[in-house]
Parts: structure tokens; sequence; C-alpha cells
């Protein structure tokens, strides 16, 4: 998510503490007493809150003192300090508002102090907002990357028949153009065909094992994108469970197309100097290759595609086909013709 919603997500984990933060909180001084804070209290404008800073004149926070424990104090004359809370935890002002918020709501802390770089109490942060800030960017998460997907997911009956094709047909017009490359490989590999015609007979499952794998591979990260179970920062988790799955299903192709290459081809298509066992290897390594290949370009694209704001649905689809049959095509001849030593002119 240049993805949208993982750089919006990366942006609330940068919100400073700052964003929850009350500059102006409630105060008293360690000789204020039991009697005078519950006053302080009941009158803060602040809205109700259950513990205070106790600062010292010049500013540093000496400790917290709380609500209960000044309405348990036998004598409400005593002053804070008899009640002084002095361990807590703190933040500096150069913390985040994400990491401050969850920390609070781990340890299930009513207050926060913020101690700025001069070592003085730069404000403090509420449960209340803590909380409702965690909400709120949970939410916000929710909303952004739900209108990622939803763009790409349901908004098909909203394009007149005109702005569908307008913006399908960029695509298949680019990628028809560059599918002549496709042809211009199999012109380059025409020797290769003549000295070897059984090389020909395998081109076509070489080309429809690519393009299904690959379909199969974008489909299922498409899917799994628009229905929010991954996100899109977690691209590098999807191409490398992609990638053990092509590895898997290429050991798998490999071991059929070596066996029906040696079992069911006809040695009299074989040329001298060549055998059955090395034509039926190299063809099966060609596919094995094209089987990664198609797998994790069928994986990339979708990513690719909401990258750059397009839907994965209009761009995955038509670009799959042409890269698949080009790079299987280039894969195929070149494994081919170098593991069996034909000179391609």
């Amino acid at each position: 998510m240049t993805d949208i919603a993982s750089s919006a997500f990366m942006n609330s984990l940068l919100k400073p503490v700052q964003a929850i933060t009350e500059q102006d909180p409630l105060i008293m001084g360690p000789e204020t007493s039991c009697a005078e804070a519950l006053t302080l209290f009941s009158k803060h404008k602040g809205g109700f809150q259950t513990k205070c800073c106790v600062l010292a004149e010049d500013g540093r926070l000496l400790g917290l003192v709380s609500l209960k424990d000044c309405l348990n104090r036998s004598n409400a004359s005593d002053p804070v300090s008899a009640v002084l809370q002095k361990r807590f935890p703190t933040v500096d002002s150069f913390a985040t508002a994400e990491a401050t918020a969850l920390e609070m709501a781990e340890e299930q802390l009513d207050i926060m102090p913020v101690i700025g770089t001069d070592g003085r109490l730069a404000g403090v942060v509420q449960a209340n907002k803590a909380h409702r800030f965690l909400i709120e960017e949970l939410q916000e998460d929710a909303d952004r990357f739900v209108g990622v997907t939803r763009t790409n997911q349901d908004d098909y009956f909203e394009h007149t028949v005109w702005s569908d094709f307008r913006r399908r047909f960029p695509w298949v017009l680019v990628l028809a153009i560059a599918g002549l490359a496709a042809g211009y490989v199999v012109h380059i590999y025409e020797d290769a065909l003549d000295a070897l015609v059984i090389l020909a007979l395998y081109m076509p499952m070489v080309a429809d094992t690519g393009g299904n794998v690959g379909t199969q591979s974008a489909s299922l990260v498409t899917r799994v994108l628009t229905t929010g179970d991954v996100r899109m920062h977690e691209g590098v988790r999807i191409l490398w469970r992609e990638a053990r799955v092509a590895l898997l299903m290429a050991a798998m192709l490999f071991t059929f197309a070596f066996l029906k290459v040696l079992l069911i081809s006809n040695v009299a298509d074989v040329p001298d100097g060549m055998t059955l066992t090395g034509i039926g290897l190299a063809i099966a390594v060609a596919l094995a290759a094209q089987v990664v290949s198609a797998t994790l370009i069928g994986a990339v694209l979708p990513l690719a595609a909401i990258a750059v704001r397009q839907d994965p649905a209009v761009v995955s689809g038509p670009a799959l086909t042409t890269i698949v049959d080009m790079t299987g095509l280039l894969l195929y001849f070149a494994i081919t013709t170098s593991m069996l030593g034909i000179v391609a002119l």
C-alpha cells in the first residue's frame, strides 16, 4: 500500500504525542492540602480526573496524587506530598501518540505525564483521550483499506459502457502491441524448431501451464487483497508464500513433463547426437522455470496495480497474458537450446 492504506497507517504511527496531550492539565504544589486538592479536582475545567500532577516550583514533576488517596486521608489538612505517588511511567515529547496510547491501554493507566526537553512537565495524556485515539485510528485504518479495495471491487455497475471501455482499452491495446514481441521470439528461434521439431510439440503445454498458474496466483492474490484479509504492506509475505507454492508445483510438473516426453514421445523425432532423456530433461526444466516465473508474475501484478492506484482486475488479467507468454517463450527456448546445444541464429 506506494500503497495507500499502508502509507496512511504509517502516518498514524508517526503522529506525535502532542496530538493527544492536554497542554493545560490540572496541577498542584506539594504543599496543597488534600481538602484543597479535592476542590481543585471538582472544579477542573478539563473534565473529571482521578489523578493529577504535583510540581515543584521550577516545574519539575515530583509525582502524582490520586483523588482516591485524598478522599481516604483521615486528616484533610495533610499536604498532598503525604500521599504522593513517586513511581510512575512518563513519556518524553518525542514519543508517538500511538505508542503512548497503547502503553496506557496495556498498563491501564489513568494519566501519562509528558516531559519536555527541559525536564519539565509539558502536558499529560488522559486515559479517555488515549482510548478514543486508538479507536479512531483503528476505524480510520479500516475505512482507508476498505476504501482502496472497494474502488476495485464494488464500482462495476457505477461505470457506463463507454467509461468501462475507456478504462479497459489502453491496457488491451498496449499489451496487444507488446504481444508482437512473443511472435518475434518464435522467429528468433525458428532454426531451433527446424533442428528439433519436438520442441514445437511442447510449446502449447508450456504456454498453457504458465497461463494457468499465473492466472491462479493473480486471482488468489487479488481476492485476498480485496477482501481485506491481507494488507498491501504484507506484499513480501505474499510473494514468499507464492514462491514456495510455485516451487512445489514446479517440482510436480517437472516430473510430469519429463515422464511425458520420455514415455509418450516418438523416438524417431529425436535427431542424431541427442537422446530422449536429454530432451525430456530440458523441456521439464524449462516448464519448471516457467511455472515459478508465471506464479510470481501473477502475484506481483495485482500488488503493482493497487500500488499505482489501478484496478487489479482490469490491469493484471491482460498484462498477465502478454507477459507470461513472452517470458515463457524466452525461458523455454533459452533453456532448451542451451541444454541441448542447439544454436539459434
